[in-house]
């Protein structure tokens, strides 16, 4: 069997992600041309609609499951890959299978199933994190916030729990067809914690009324930290993101290690203890 040089293999992926980007625009638009028309039509699912909409489908995903099985055959280089580990048990690895799934998914579920399988077509946009180094930056902002955000949600949770089940219990036997369950409760904190107030359930109780009062300075402030935390960790990429010697692969493999630093770090507090 005649050997590929690396040069070869490294030309096949080039070209596979060339052609990747406008296969994933043409993939989104027809879903979305598809739905539109599926409202206007009444199509329950995509075998009653026109055929060339499966047809393209089919071979878009086709041609997605293909470059998996190149990609692995190939075992990226250590500049495309992700920061985790190698193709495909890495980030760029599970971004096309998310492109795929819907595709395989739809063999083996019930055809009414079809329309909520197929919405997951939007999520191959992700695939475009592999070839913007803005988005791959914009992705480090998010995972630089999350260590901060790790002990804020779970304070956050304290604060929104025991309001939620105050609330529910002063204001059950006032209006229990609003307030009847945990799910009414956790709503209704969700609602009023994010200041977006739809207005469809409120106390009227007069504890209720003073127990909400007094407490929406903290749970609206949990919102705030939270919000600042982001704020924090986007402020410090863009401090980095107009050099153009940074590359975001690398600034993640460091985030990594200091990621690492930190449970060594909390292992070594729980061991003093």
């Amino acid at each position: 069997m005649p050997q590929i040089s690396p040069d070869h293999r490294s030309a096949i992926i080039r070209w596979i992600d060339v052609c990747a980007k406008p296969l994933v625009v043409v993939s989104v638009a027809m879903y979305l041309i598809e739905g539109e028309l599926s409202l206007r039509n009444d199509w329950d699912n995509s075998y009653e609609s026109p055929s060339y909409f499966l047809w393209m489908e089919r071979g878009i995903a086709g041609l997605f499951t293909l470059e998996i099985v190149a990609r692995c055959w190939h075992r990226m280089s250590t500049v495309q890959s992700a920061p985790i580990s190698s193709y495909p048990f890495n980030v760029w690895g599970a971004i096309d299978l998310i492109a795929v799934a819907p595709f395989w998914i739809g063999f083996f579920v019930p055809t009414a199933m079809l329309g909520v399988v197929r919405t997951l077509r939007v999520l191959r946009l992700l695939k475009f994190f592999r070839y913007s180094r803005t988005l791959q930056l914009t992705a480090l902002k998010f995972y630089r916030a999350y260590h901060d955000l790790k002990g804020i949600a779970f304070s956050l949770g304290i604060v929104w729990l025991f309001f939620g089940v105050v609330c529910l219990n002063l204001e059950y036997p006032h209006q229990p067809e609003k307030f009847g369950s945990l799910v009414d409760a956790a709503w209704f904190t969700i609602v009023t914690a994010t200041t977006v107030g739809y207005g469809d359930a409120a106390p009227i109780g007069i504890w209720g009324k003073v127990f909400v009062a007094l407490m929406l300075i903290p749970v609206i402030s949990t919102m705030g930290m939270a919000f600042s935390a982001f704020a924090n960790a986007c402020d410090s990429v863009q401090a980095i993101e107009d050099d153009p010697d940074i590359d975001p692969i690398e600034e993640w493999r460091k985030e990594l290690k200091r990621t690492r630093l930190r449970k060594l770090a909390d292992r070594k507090y729980r061991m003093d203890e």
